[in-house]
């Protein structure tokens, strides 16, 4: 009988620990990819929209989704981190908490990459829209659109120098 005990006890001890094995192995994941998305939010080229600076290439007419973006990624490092963190000192002890920062460092990567797809979204729906409107004006409002437009670039262009 302790023979049994001891064989069903191991089993579930390998179990677990692969368990274990995998979930540091997620928490690392999320921490270095929310790593990543930090630097490439950190480099892209930014402008103030009301105060605050925000990337140009994808969200200058949506700062609220950068907004939402930055803490969605600040969320989900911090609670891979202090998973990673806690499963250093006490594995065993603290396996609960581990988890719940694991799902909460999950959901927090996962509403940060849907909110990137939003905005990508939002993007490219702009420019198609964009696109059909050109070609609904017919040519001589288009060209007047473009003289203007480069008028502009012009101007601007001429403050600089």
């Amino acid at each position: 009988m302790n023979l049994e005990k001891q064989t069903i006890d191991s089993e579930t001890h390998d179990v677990s620990s692969s368990q274990e094995k995998l979930e540091t192995r997620l928490l690392i994941f999320i921490l270095y990819s929310s790593f990543a998305i930090a630097l490439l939010i950190l480099f892209l080229p930014h402008q103030n929209v009301n105060g605050s600076p925000v990337p140009t290439f994808l969200f200058a007419a949506h700062p609220s989704l950068f907004h939402a973006l930055v803490f969605a990624v600040m969320l989900s490092f911090a609670a891979a981190s202090s998973g990673l963190l806690i499963g250093i000192n006490s594995r065993r002890q603290c396996a609960t908490v581990q988890r719940y920062y694991l799902v909460i460092s999950v959901v927090s990567l996962a509403s940060a990459l849907s909110i990137l797809a939003c905005a990508s979204f939002l993007e490219i729906f702009k420019l198609v829209c964009w696109g059909v409107k050109l070609r609904q004006l017919n040519e001589d409002e288009v060209d007047s659109v473009l003289v203007f437009r480069f008028r502009k670039i012009g101007s601007v262009y001429e403050l600089v120098n």
